[in-house]
Order: structure tokens, then C-alpha cells, then sequence
């Protein structure tokens, strides 16, 4: 029921009343050149805001880039630094060595070459290149996959004598067309000349014999090398074996590691920790350490994650004494340096504790990527809960903000506004 304009709730009129009054107050204030130029108009930026979103990125960027690079180093990566060995040979002069396929144990292996693996060889005898030849050559060479007769006229189609160099020449050429493993080659020293036969592969079932009439390459039937195999033994595992092969390029360590044998001797063969690796993963991961302990200090106070974060890394990756054995010192601002020449000296002193230092349990390794777990795991608004109880609290301040919230209310809001309506009128 409605009298004289009020609702049955008799709140109807004082609704109309406020909306008449802050009518009234924004156009007296609107005539008004002092308050109109006093007041200038805002707009909320979410500047803050943004700030605090870009931080908490910048955060899990840090935190993530720690966790990669300590990562590298654990033992448990299968793949990491510390598990995929580099292999190297005491004496490359004895045997070369290289990675065939992952080596995952770290080791030594003793060789003992006894012989090498050789391919035959013939060489004729020495004429003068520019006398003329004295016979045809009618001579067959037979390798161990076919044989080939070469045929050479002392005369040319001209009718002019063939040299001895022209001779061998095309006697080379035709062995060289063939397809029966030998290769010939034309040596010319001092204005002589002679033919060279060698067996294209090595080992003693790859020898070859010559026959015939052999002219301007006379003796090349004779042997100047023996085509040989490899004999060489191998202890791995406190096991010796003793081991023939046709080939100097031979496998150990189940295939994993290739090795040239090149000459008769001893020769171990290590297989460890890449030493540059290691230092590289190391360097990464003190400079990822630094860079996260960088992002919590220039961010302290934004929230208690931050600061449990920072409190968490400050504590260091493990003992100073352990530490400075890797070549890592800590700075008084909890930062690191590293100084790669200490840890080359303590690999090659003390492999095996170095090894422990940084991917045993408790190591370098394991305690920085916990400690980036752990910050990948903080709760993302306790990293800026200070930041958001600043916004509440601007919020809470800002006049303008207060009139919007009080005007889109219900009448008894409004009704706040009647009274101040009214005084406003009789103060303009």
C-alpha cells in the first residue's frame, strides 16, 4: 500500500530524496571552477597488478632454470654429466679410443698389442720413367675377390715405343679398374719409376699373388709386406682374453668404446667423467643459483613465500670445505663463485671424491634441486600475499571507489547520501 509516496516498507521516498539530492550535489559542484579544476579524473591502471603477475613468472622461470641445471649433475640422470662417460687412451701412439654407443660405468681397460693389422704390399723394381720399355706386359693379378689380366704393348697404336712410365701407368689403371681389392699406385722419385701393389684391406685373408710376364714392373711379384691379422689381448674385470682380428679398429666394453689399435705396446683405457662437461654443467648451475638468489632479493617482502624461498637458498648448497674442493666459494651476499681450474685439479687428484661432492646423496646435485622443487611447490599467492593485501588495502582508500560502492547500494546507502546531500546544498 502506497500513501503519499512511501512504499509499504516507508523506504520508497527516502530512495527518491537521495537520487534527488546527489543530482543536485554534482550539478552545484559542476558550476563550481574551484572544485572542478581540484578534482581530475582516475582511472584505475592495474599496474600493480601486472607487476606482481610478471614476478611470480620471472619466479618460476628462476626456479625452473635452478632445477634444470642441478638436474644435469644428478646421478639418477641417465643422461646427465655425471653419468655419460668420456673414454681416453694413455697412449694414442699404441691405440686411439672413441664412444661407440653411452658408456655408463666408469673403468679401466689394459690392451696389450702384440702385432697389428697389415695389408700386403709389392713393389716392383726401379727403371728409368723416360726409357723405352723392352717387352709387353701380360700378367694377371688374382685378390680375394676375382683376378685381373693386364695386357700393355711395348708399342702404341701409333707405332711409337712406349715408356717405361707409360707402361706402368696403364698397367695401373687397368688393375685399378678392376674389382679385386688391390689397389696400384705409380711412384716417380728422381727420374725412376715403379708400380706399387697394395692390398685395399688389411688382415691375412686379403693377400693377393701376382704372375706372368710383368715387363717394365718386374719383382712386383715379390711380397715386400705380408698381409697380417691383429693380435692383441684384453683385460677387463680383473679378466684377460687374447684376440685375433683382420681389422685395427676393434670394440671393448660390450661394443660401447672403439679403439684404432696403431702400433705394438701397452695401453690403458679409461673411461670417466668428461672433465669439460662437468665443468660446463657446474658453471650453469652456479650462475642459475645465483640468478634465482637475484630474483628473491630484489623481490623480498612481496610475500612470506618469497621470503621462506630466500631463507631456504641462502643456506647454501652444502659444507665450505666441500665447496671449495669444486672451486666454488660463497660470496657475504650468499651468491657463488667459480673458478674452473680449482675443479680440474681436483678431478685429476681426487676423481672419486669429487664424483660424491656433486652427485652423491646429500651432494650439490640433490640439495639444489630440492630446494628448486621446493620453490617450484610454493603457493603462488603466498609469493605476493603482501602485494594483494596492499591492493585491498588501496582499494579500501580510494574515495572514488567508496562513492561507486555506496551509490550502486540499496536505499540505506542512499540514505547516507540524503544527509550530506542536504548540508552540501546549504555549503554551495
Amino acid at each position: 500500500m502506497r500513501i503519499s509516496g512511501l512504499n509499504s516498507y516507508g523506504m520508497g521516498a527516502y530512495v527518491g530524496q537521495a537520487a534527488m539530492n546527489n543530482a543536485r550535489l554534482i550539478q552545484a559542484l559542476s558550476n563550481n571552477p574551484k572544485y572542478v579544476e581540484a578534482v581530475s579524473p582516475t582511472m584505475p591502471s592495474g599496474g600493480s597488478l601486472k607487476d606482481s603477475l610478471d614476478f611470480v613468472k620471472e619466479y618460476t622461470s628462476g626456479m625452473s632454470s635452478l632445477m634444470k641445471a642441478a638436474s644435469e649433475l644428478k646421478s639418477t640422470n641417465s643422461s646427465g654429466a655425471m653419468r655419460e662417460f668420456d673414454v681416453t687412451s694413455s697412449d694414442t701412439s699404441v691405440a686411439d679410443v672413441s664412444k661407440r654407443l653411452p658408456v655408463r660405468t666408469a673403468g679401466e681397460i689394459q690392451i696389450s698389442v702384440d702385432q697389428i693389422a697389415q695389408a700386403q704390399s709389392n713393389v716392383s723394381d726401379t727403371v728409368s720413367a723416360s726409357a723405352s720399355a723392352v717387352s709387353d706386359m701380360n700378367f694377371t693379378v688374382s685378390g680375394s675377390a676375382g683376378s685381373v689380366n693386364v695386357q700393355v704393348s711395348a708399342v702404341a697404336d701409333n707405332g711409337a715405343s712406349r715408356t717405361n712410365a707409360q707402361m706402368l701407368r696403364e698397367a695401373a689403371s687397368q688393375i685399378n679398374d678392376s674389382a679385386v681389392g688391390v689397389r696400384a699406385t705409380v711412384v716417380e722419385e728422381d727420374g725412376n719409376v715403379s708400380l706399387k701393389l697394395d692390398s685395399m684391406n688389411t688382415g691375412s685373408a686379403y693377400g693377393f699373388q701376382v704372375s706372368g710376364d710383368l715387363g717394365s714392373a718386374a719383382g712386383v711379384d715379390e711380397v715386400q709386406t705380408a698381409g697380417s691379422n691383429a693380435r692383441y689381448s684384453v683385460t677387463e674385470n680383473g679378466v684377460t682374453r687374447d684376440y685375433t682380428s683382420s681389422r685395427n679398429d676393434i670394440t671393448v666394453n660390450s661394443g660401447r668404446i672403439g679403439v684404432t689399435l696403431k702400433d705394438a705396446g701397452e695401453v690403458t683405457i679409461r673411461s670417466d667423467v668428461d672433465p669439460e662437461r662437468v665443468t660446463a654443467a657446474l658453471s650453469d648451475l652456479v650462475k642459475s643459483y645465483n640468478s634465482a638468489l637475484e630474483i628473491l632479493n630484489d623481490n623480498y617482502g612481496r610475500g612470506s613465500g618469497v621470503d621462506r624461498q630466500l631463507r631456504n637458498l641462502v643456506r647454501g648448497l652444502g659444507p665450505e670445505q666441500s665447496l671449495e674442493k669444486l672451486g666454488i666459494t660463497v660470496n657475504d651476499d650468499a651468491t657463488l663463485n667459480f673458478d674452473p681450474d680449482v675443479l680440474a685439479e681436483s678431478i685429476e687428484k681426487e676423481p672419486s671424491l669429487v664424483k660424491e661432492l656433486i652427485s652423491g646423496a646429500g651432494g650439490i646435485a640433490d640439495t639444489a634441486f630440492n630446494k628448486a622443487v621446493g620453490g617450484m611447490n610454493m603457493n603462488s599467492s603466498s609469493l605476493i600475499n603482501s602485494d594483494i593485501k596492499e591492493l585491498q588495502e588501496q582499494s579500501m582508500n580510494n574515495s572514488y571507489l567508496a562513492m561507486t560502492m555506496f551509490m550502486g547500494g540499496n536505499a540505506y546507502m542512499n540514505n547516507n547520501y540524503y544527509a550530506t546531500g542536504l548540508m552540501m546544498n546549504y555549503l554551495i
